[in-house]
């Protein structure tokens, strides 16, 4: 599942690719990305117009075009953007494309989703989906005194916590895994019983993980998805448990599990 720093480097690339390009042609073939509106309004939105800027909030991309209108895109469980030629065939679980002409080249980005679980959104201002979200870790940066305040309120699992997109933007099963272990801290902890000191180790720890994602998307990760085998940092068998219906990879050994009195 892309997590916030597979979406930074769409955004990245989409930013290169579109900014400055005018919409020659776009299509949806699949209503469930758009929904409530149909597919055309997408095309509608898109055509003969420019786009003026791509944003990243969390998970979530915003295109605004030249006449204020915007679209929201969210990869889901399993969707891309792909640059090709404007002439390429479809690809296989291609959802949208949008043609565009950028210096004189035209060419074509297209969305592909095997399991529909993105979303292409056309708005004349931002959706709510867009301004719930909480700081951006990449944007704003992650303030620890804001989460130990949040965690001291709470008495659920910190790993849970975490995953609220109201409480940080973007921070996924993924990076909450491979940051709480970076922090020594067990998932299961309550927010209630976590120390000031926790949450700035919580808060270097995913700054880390996004970190290394960024810096080699393709790389492996500490412990997400490593149950059972030695912890890289104490040899501890890794352990797994279901918090929030997501499975958590953790180790006994050297992650402090903090308990409410």
């Amino acid at each position: 599942m892309p997590e916030l720093p597979d979406v930074e480097i769409a955004r990245r690339h989409l930013q290169r690719w579109l900014v400055g390009a005018k919409v020659s042609a776009a299509l949806c073939t699949d209503a469930r990305l758009t929904r409530p509106r149909p597919p055309r309004a997408f095309a509608r939105t898109l055509i003969g117009r420019t786009v003026d800027s791509v944003a990243r909030k969390g998970k979530w991309l915003r295109f605004v075009l030249d006449d204020g209108s915007r679209v929201f895109s969210h990869h889901g469980m399993t969707g891309s953007w792909l640059h090709v030629a404007i002439d390429a065939p479809a690809r296989r679980s291609e959802r949208a494309r949008i043609d565009v002409v950028r210096r004189g080249r035209e060419f074509s980005v297209r969305f592909v989703d095997a399991r529909r679980f993105g979303r292409l959104l056309v708005a004349r201002t931002d959706i709510a989906d867009w301004t719930a979200l909480g700081p951006d870790p990449l944007a704003d940066g992650i303030d620890s005194h804001r989460l130990s305040e949040t965690f001291a309120k709470s008495r659920r699992a910190v790993k849970i916590m975490l995953m609220d997109q109201r409480l940080l933007a973007g921070i996924g099963n993924i990076l909450a895994t491979e940051g709480l272990w970076l922090a020594r801290v067990d998932p299961r902890s309550p927010g209630v019983a976590l120390f000031s000191s926790d949450a700035r180790a919580i808060a270097k720890g995913l700054d880390r993980a996004i970190a290394r994602e960024l810096a080699d998307p393709a790389g492996s990760f500490f412990i997400y998805g490593n149950a059972s085998k030695p912890c890289p940092r104490c040899g501890t068998r890794l352990s797994s448990v279901a918090l929030g219906g997501r499975t958590t990879v953790f180790c006994t050994g050297c992650q402090v599990r903090r308990r409410a009195m």
